[in-house]
């Protein structure tokens, strides 16, 4: 019996992996492609780039680390992807994707790439790091759900794409999201601490309770597109938000302690309404042409105008709360037709005598 016992103990050994194997780190060589679908977990590093093919999918389980390894040829190794990614962490065990250099900096590796496919791609709590390009989507469709991208040249970047982003934040890179030709619905998305924080063209782009922050240079820039951000906050950029044409409403939204202009908008249409625009450093809100319409909204403390018309034609901001009843401190706070040559009039009256009811 005891030799049975002893010989059931030695294959039992040899059988069952240990947890050290387990932990093991997994090499996948330069220039492999996955024409099979193929699930990865553990500890993972990628020499080169991977390229997921068409008809095969990559899943990546919770608590997995890929680092990128540049190898002889390729600059910046990288994850391309022609078929289907899923990456779905958890908020214990989340999914990280850096970089292999023992003292990494942007641009140390790629990012992941999405060309052409439509196929229902998902990212959900993970973090990528270091990246040249953390995410850049070509013709795809990408659904981000409590991703978290930083020390990135550009965080996220989108042509041609549909991009859905939850419960995620970008910050300390070069440009936080640069949009182009897209669909962008964006909710809960905290953009803080980069150079340029969101760049938007020609795009139809929803954002529900953004919070654009301490950007370097500019909060968010929008030309030419549909937009419509309802909630949130862009407060202590150096420019908070310029949009060039287009059109669509913002609304519920703060602008506070921005250092530039906190809303400067040209040639567009747009409607803003039940925002508050407070310490500003310089201008809350400058007007160049369009047809802007202004009302519900509440000013106050900024350190310029509250509204600048910088443009030719009427500006309609009726209805609005100027931070005091006072028709000439009121006045002194808009600058239009009397103060500026070829400068457009601003119809203010008449104004609120309070603040507004149901201010964010």
């Amino acid at each position: 019996m005891n030799f049975i016992f002893t010989v059931f103990v030695f294959l039992c050994l040899i059988t069952i992996p240990s947890a050290a194997a387990h932990a093991t780190a997994t090499p996948v060589h330069d220039g492999a492609v996955l024409t099979e679908d193929a699930t990865w977990r553990g500890s993972i590093v990628v020499r080169g780039s991977i390229v997921v093919a068409p008809h095969a999918t990559l899943r990546i389980e919770p608590g997995t680390v890929v680092r990128f390894a540049a190898s002889a040829g390729q600059q910046r190794p990288s994850l391309v992807v022609q078929g289907r990614l899923h990456v779905a962490g958890t908020s214990v065990r989340p999914i990280v994707l850096t970089s292999d250099h023992p003292v990494p900096t942007r641009g140390s590796w790629g990012g992941i790439v999405f060309l052409s496919t439509e196929k229902n791609n998902l990212l959900e709590s993970c973090r990528i790091e270091y990246a040249e390009t953390g995410i850049d989507i070509r013709f795809s469709t990408v659904t981000l759900k409590s991703v978290s991208i930083l020390h990135a040249q550009t965080a996220l970047l989108s042509h041609d794409g549909i991009v859905q982003m939850t419960g995620s934040t970008v910050s300390d890179s070069a440009t936080g999201i640069e949009i182009y030709d897209s669909e962008f619905d964006g909710n809960d998305v905290t953009v803080g601490s980069c150079q340029r924080g969101c760049l938007l063209n020609k795009s139809s782009v929803v954002m529900v309770l953004p919070k654009i922050l301490n950007n370097l240079q500019t909060g968010l820039e929008a030309d030419e597109c549909r937009i419509k951000i309802t909630g949130g906050e862009f407060s202590a950029n150096a420019l908070g938000v310029r949009i060039k044409g287009g059109e669509g409403e913002i609304s519920m939204t703060r602008f506070l302690r921005n250092r530039q202009t906190a809303l400067h908008l040209s040639g567009s249409r747009l409607k803003i309404q039940r925002c508050r625009f407070a310490e500003n450093l310089q201008d809350a809100l400058r007007i160049e042409d369009g047809r802007a319409l202004l009302m519900n909204n509440a000013f106050s403390s900024n350190g310029g105008f509250n509204l600048f018309n910088a443009g030719s034609e009427v500006v309609d901001a009726r209805l609005n709360w100027w931070g005091g009843v006072e028709p000439l401190l009121v006045r002194q706070k808009i600058h239009d037709a009397p103060q500026g040559k070829n400068t457009g009039p601003v119809k203010i009256s008449p104004w609120l005598n309070k603040m507004p009811l149901l201010m964010p």
